[in-house]
């Protein structure tokens, strides 16, 4: 069994699968709910729009596209960027073309590890 302190609210909680306590997670979700109701509602508004109505920061709603949980409304062009082209993106961290790019990178750098195998030393 895990515990930790939630960070948010600073009590003791048994750690599953999420960083916060079962009431902060509960407040967060509402948060997002808020956001993304908003953003079906209207469709075509700024992120800095969003933010106004909801109450909500930038930081968290980035932290939100980041995630994936929320996709980038017609009329937020430009507020999300690929992390390592600079291409606008609608969700995430990549853009398809980096993210193809990045797994491929990652699949090459396993097998190579795999194909060398373990590394023993004999002494001399």
């Amino acid at each position: 069994m895990d515990i930790r302190n939630c960070p948010k609210c600073k009590q003791v909680f048994t750690f599953f699968n999420s960083q916060l306590c079962p009431k902060c997670e509960k407040e967060e979700e509402e948060i997002f709910e808020t956001v993304r109701k908003f953003i079906i509602d209207n469709p075509h508004c700024k992120m800095a729009e969003v933010c106004e109505a909801t109450g909500v920061t930038m930081k968290k709603i980035t932290r939100y596209l980041k995630e994936g949980r929320l996709e980038i409304s017609k009329g937020m062009h430009g507020e999300l960027t690929c992390e390592l082209c600079g291409k606008e993106i609608t969700k995430g961290k990549f853009c398809g073309s980096c993210a193809v790019q990045i797994s491929h990178d990652m699949s090459v750098l396993f097998e190579k590890k795999k194909s060398t195998g373990p590394r023993i030393h004999t002494q001399k």
